[in-house]
């Protein structure tokens, strides 16, 4: 006895699924038609390219192989709830090309509509028997989409799933008021895993004391310094599972004081946010020295608009006149110019004296001038030798040359001449030729050189001269 329902592959379905397997390519089914057959039963062929009497399409939501018969593919398809107010007697498998590949007659099941007082879901399905399994493929419309019932409670079980563990979450991340003590924080928390945060109040002042979290340590950000943790604030906490602690998660960064902050203006560091400034502020401030007064410079905040001056006398310019052994004492204050002058005593007692009359060798000023002296050293004597030199002869207006033994100087004091009656008369003084005494030294030989200033007459004298032995 034939069957009498059954699914058949049409010509062009027959012919894809052969060429598929030797070409290689690949057969889209993309959707499924319903039918009523006109109406009435009736015998599917292999010639038909559609239904006799379409009543709704769709998307294909599921082509694979039969898990007992890996040759057998199954075509599904959902009809919505919404749709309905027929009867099914045949359906078609269509390609992406529009063809028909398959065709099914079905027992008759009427689809019905909420209007019918029932709705439901319908599945189809269609199984084809071909040989190739690997080259037919599904080639869904993505912008419709529908899913078993089955489907639906199987994502609704996995959105319940995610919901509880978001509901949590959400409840882990509510801010929740710590417990314990200061330094010893309690709180409910979900399984620690690395980076894991938690947000809490706290509910006392730890000071800055070493403080945990459920038995593990709490830190500053990469430190392993307690932070300063205050009443009533919000902390947000993250677990490292390297080193087992807890960081505070800061909401700024820096180690700056209250001391370093304008009194009154606010800041945040890697202790708390919000914090007030202490540093005082002296805006431009003023002071005024007295002479030699010192003043420290007060600690905080200051605009550059103060000034620090001080009281210093102004003596206006000064001018004096100092003679010799004067002083004069300088006031305190300030002194803008002036003039002291020092008179010496030798400016103020006028002076003849020249390089004649100062000592070769030595300075003097003389009147605002400085001399250089050339006058003959003066000596004191400590020996004198009398030395008698007799009949001298001169010529009239001659030069007599006289030579001494002696290692002292030689100072010639006088001459005379005998005359005829045998009186002394005395005679011109020798001049010297050069006006020095002592011409020549070799030793202890002194040699004069002098003339006769009587240019009319020569005469025959006797010379007096001492030799005298000077000291320094």
């Amino acid at each position: 006895m034939a069957a009498q329902f059954y699914t058949i592959l049409t010509e062009i379905g027959k012919a894809k699924i052969a060429n598929s397997g030797v070409m290689g390519t690949k057969v889209n089914f993309t959707k499924l038609k319903i039918g009523d057959g006109n109406g009435s039963y009736y015998n599917p062929t292999e010639k038909q390219t559609d239904l006799v009497n379409t009543k709704w399409e769709g998307n294909i939501t599921h082509v694979g192989t039969d898990e007992k018969n890996p040759n057998w593919i199954v075509i599904e398809v959902m009809i919505p709830a919404n749709v309905g107010g027929f009867t099914i007697r045949e359906y078609g498998a269509f390609d992406d090309e529009g063809n028909m590949l398959a065709i099914s007659k079905c027992a008759e099941t009427y689809k019905p509509t909420a209007d019918d007082g029932s709705t439901k879901e319908l599945l189809i399905k269609m199984i084809l028997a071909v040989s190739n399994t690997e080259n037919i493929t599904l080639k869904i419309d993505p912008t419709i989409i529908f899913a078993k019932k089955s489907e639906i409670e199987e994502v609704k079980n996995v959105v319940n799933d995610i919901t509880d563990k978001l509901n949590k979450h959400i409840d882990d991340s509510i801010y929740q008021e710590a417990g314990g003590t200061a330094t010893a924080i309690t709180l409910s928390m979900l399984t620690l895993k690395n980076g894991y945060s938690k947000t809490f109040i706290a509910t006392a002042d730890n000071n800055g004391a070493a403080t945990t979290i459920n038995g593990k340590p709490l830190y500053k950000p990469g430190t392993t310094t307690g932070p300063n943790i205050k009443e009533g604030k919000a902390y947000t906490v993250w677990y490292n599972s390297v080193s087992d602690c807890f960081f505070l998660q800061a909401s700024a960064e820096g180690n700056v004081g209250a001391e370093h902050v304008l009194a009154g203006y606010t800041f945040s560091n890697d202790d708390d946010t919000g914090l007030v400034g202490a540093m005082p502020n002296n805006t431009g401030t003023n002071k005024e020295l007295s002479l030699n007064e010192t003043w420290v410079i007060p600690k905080g905040y200051h605009d550059g608009n103060g000034r620090v001056t001080q009281n210093i006398p102004n003596n206006g310019a000064m001018n004096a006149n100092l003679n010799c052994g004067q002083s004069k004492d300088i006031p305190a204050g300030y002194t803008n110019g002036g003039r002291i002058t020092a008179n010496s005593l030798a400016s103020q007692t006028p002076a003849n004296a020249d390089a004649s009359t100062i000592i070769a060798g030595r300075n003097a000023w003389v009147n605002c001038n400085l001399i250089t002296g050339n006058a003959m050293k003066a000596k004191s004597i400590a020996t004198i030798e009398t030395i008698t030199r007799n009949g001298i002869g001169w010529t009239a207006g001659g030069t007599v040359e006289i030579t001494f033994n002696t290692p002292f100087d030689i100072l010639l004091v006088g001459s005379y001449i005998i005359v005829n009656n045998g009186q002394l008369q005395m005679n011109y003084l020798p001049v010297f030729s050069d006006n020095r005494i002592v011409l020549s030294i070799s030793n202890d030989r002194r040699t004069l050189y002098m003339r006769n200033t009587n240019t009319s007459c020569g005469w025959n004298s006797t010379i007096f001269l001492f030799s005298i032995n000077y000291k320094e």
